[in-house]
């Protein structure tokens, strides 16, 4: 027993030094795209949280990963909505309550990659990727870097933030021109943002998400494309939603509170890695080997296999498919209480409807005994086409 609390020990420390590393070694960058407005990470939006704050001054910003639909109901309408995601495509009941904010005075800012489903479709909107366009080939001879611009000649300076084109290379390829003003455009000339007119509203959709994240917010000059985007934002309550890229963010597990709460979470891992580490210590037995009684054989099988090899050998098989159908019809008898004469239409129904067997299969099934029982003699195929029958008919 000292020799395993001597392993268990070692294991312990070794457990130890490693989480010790780990805490005092560098944070890895993690590069997922989350639109997270509390994630510090390149492509969170942490930085846009902060900033949103001075776009509608003396508002409430209320986030959550609620579904438009889910938050229309409890609104005091007409508020922003805002959303970023790699693709928006919501229900048709979230894009009616988004459409009816609007409609009412209520502005919108829907940041995406791709936008389908009953959105674009009642929008008319259709967005495209021009590093799968053969059209644009020859934007691969350009530089790595691109920009974006606005199109409204009366701002005072004309405004072109640089960002990576790997990350900005969807565009509107189509929308309803008569509703629609181009709001910013790429280098390209292609647009990425748009204002739709909505009743008394204006929804905007953007196709370059990613230039909301961290990462580029915080690059140079870049906050200004950002902040002129969203200061399109009326001065009133705004609701950002999550739901269109994160879902739900809960576990699915009973255990999601404790998941959820770090301290907890690691009291839980802790306590999973001891009950691991305990069983497999107590997997040696404590106890002698008992020894395996190996259990008397069953004789009547043997007599059984001894007396069907020796049919099967004589080459007997009219005896042995008599004596198969002989025990089948006993079978019959003994469990469903009926006696096989002749196949009549009445009997093949009776046995159908005891032993849930199709008519058509008793019916073959007999026909098949009757011309074995009229045969002088019959080969090994029969005899085993015959045994298979039997074996797949249900008593």
């Amino acid at each position: 027993m000292r020799k395993d609390w001597k392993y268990i020990a070692y294991l312990v420390v070794a457990v130890l030094v490693y989480l010790v590393v780990k805490m005092v070694a560098p944070r890895e960058l993690d590069w997922t795209i989350t639109y997270y407005h509390k994630d510090k990470n390149p492509h969170g939006t942490f930085a846009l949280n902060e900033l949103i704050h001075a776009i509608v001054p003396g508002k409430k910003i209320h986030r959550s990963n609620l579904t438009i639909y889910e938050w229309y109901d409890s609104v005091n309408k007409p508020v922003n909505f805002i959303s970023f995601s790699t693709t928006f495509m919501p229900g048709k009941e979230d894009v009616e309550s988004l459409l009816s904010n609007i409609h009412e005075g209520g502005t919108a800012f829907i940041a995406a990659q791709y936008f389908h489903g009953t959105f674009a479709d009642t929008l008319s909107l259709g967005t495209s990727d021009y590093f799968f366009d053969a059209s644009f080939s020859d934007v691969f001879d350009r530089n790595d870097s691109s920009h974006l611009e606005f199109t409204n000649p009366n701002l005072p300076v004309t405004v072109k933030n640089v960002f990576p084109r790997k990350n900005i290379h969807n565009y509107f390829s189509s929308f309803d021109s008569t509703r629609t003003q181009v709001v910013a455009i790429n280098d390209l000339d292609l647009p990425v943002t748009l204002k739709i007119a909505w009743g008394k509203g204006s929804l905007y959709v953007n196709s370059t998400p990613l230039v909301f994240t961290n990462v580029y917010l915080l690059q140079d000059s870049n906050y200004q494309f950002i902040e002129r985007s969203l200061s399109h934002l009326p001065v009133a309550d705004t609701y950002w939603t999550e739901f269109y890229h994160l879902g739900r963010m809960e576990a699915g597990t009973p255990l999601r509170f404790i998941l959820s709460k770090e301290p907890l979470a690691w009291a839980y891992y802790v306590s999973v890695f001891a009950l691991l580490l305990f069983m497999v210590f107590e997997i040696k037995r404590t106890q002698r080997v008992i020894p395996v009684i190996k259990p008397l054989g069953n004789s009547t099988i043997e007599f059984v296999r001894t007396i069907g090899n020796l049919y099967y050998h004589s080459a007997d098989h009219k005896n042995i498919a008599e004596k198969r159908i002989a025990f089948f019809l006993d079978q019959l008898r003994a469990r469903h209480n009926l006696t096989f004469h002749d196949p009549t239409e009445e009997l093949t129904d009776s046995i159908s409807k005891k032993t849930g067997n199709a008519p058509e299969a008793v019916s073959k099934l007999f026909q098949q005994i009757q011309a074995i029982q009229n045969k002088p003699s019959i080969t090994a195929d029969e005899l085993t086409a015959l045994n298979k029958k039997l074996d797949s008919f249900k008593l």
